[in-house]
């Protein structure tokens, strides 16, 4: 629930890791592939253990316009703190995954409250149906709140797992993931970008940083260069790879001295061992 009430309340327009880069791109657009393939694992699952079921499915179009319905009253009971609606929709033993964290049933209940707010608007909607389970993926974009930040950017990607039961669809589970965007570049001097210039070592490895033709450009060991912009005069990034930044360090004279590849949770120290974009020996 967690990222429903930060897009509600919160929101900025690029958010650090999670599903993959290509939970960035519009469903349609054949390039969601990953993202639906991670959808339908527990198809892919289901169907090896029981023949019966066989393959996945198009749900059919009065199954769609059922589920669809139900995830627009359990989006609007969001923010009308309506756990009546929730508690009859779901399942007992209903889970509510999102950025690493599991709400169990009573947990997701306790938490709903009235905020006033508008709920996010589903935009896209697929269900693809295996026997008695339908996994639903779905986009949503979040409307512009008077007086907030623009929402342009601001959308998510729910998959859930419903399962009829006793004669009535009810959720079993739902995974929220925050689409990512990348961060907006801001334009660098080339004494700005020649300040990053340099050749950077990690333990064997070996990481070029240099300036041509107004870009950035950077290469690990001779390899294939990528572009790299700047998000501020410090932090660089790749189109396309929200996930990690490259945070520059500088010593108290203000010479850089290093980089730190950082995602999240995880990061990886590079040392600037000359300003020559030479590859040097390793030492």
């Amino acid at each position: 629930m967690r990222s429903l009430r930060i897009f509600a309340n919160h929101f900025q327009p690029w958010l650090p890791h999670k599903l993959l880069g290509a939970l960035q791109r519009p469903l349609g657009a054949g390039r969601l592939s990953f993202a639906r393939t991670f959808a339908l694992i527990p198809f892919l699952c289901m169907a090896s253990a029981s023949n019966s079921y066989g393959q996945a499915r198009t749900a059919d179009p009065d199954v769609s316009r059922l589920l669809r319905q139900n995830d627009e009253l359990l989006l609007n009971a969001i923010h009308r703190g309506d756990g009546e609606t929730w508690n009859r929709l779901t399942t007992s033993d209903f889970m509510y995954v999102e950025e690493g964290d599991v709400n169990r049933k009573p947990e997701f209940l306790r938490e709903l409250k009235e905020d006033g707010l508008a709920p996010l608007i589903i935009t896209e909607y697929e269900v693809q149906v295996i026997g008695d389970t339908a996994q639903v993926f779905y986009r949503d974009d979040v409307p512009q709140r008077p007086g907030g930040p623009s929402t342009r950017n601001a959308h998510l990607l729910m998959t859930e797992t419903w399962q009829h039961v006793d004669g009535a669809w009810l959720l079993r589970m739902v995974h929220t993931d925050r689409i990512r965007v990348d961060p907006p570049a801001i334009v660098l001097s080339p004494q700005q970008m020649d300040e990053l210039v340099g050749t950077y070592r990690s333990r064997a490895m070996t990481y070029v940083v240099r300036r041509q033709a107004g870009q950035i450009l950077a290469s690990t060991g001779g390899t294939h260069s990528v572009v790299l912009k700047a998000e501020t005069r410090d932090v660089l990034f790749e189109p396309g790879d929200v996930w990690v930044r490259k945070v520059f360090q500088r010593d108290v004279k203000g010479r850089v001295t290093g980089f730190v590849d950082r995602s999240e949770s995880t990061e990886r120290a590079w040392t600037r061992v000359s300003a020559s974009t030479s590859l040097l020996p390793l030492r």
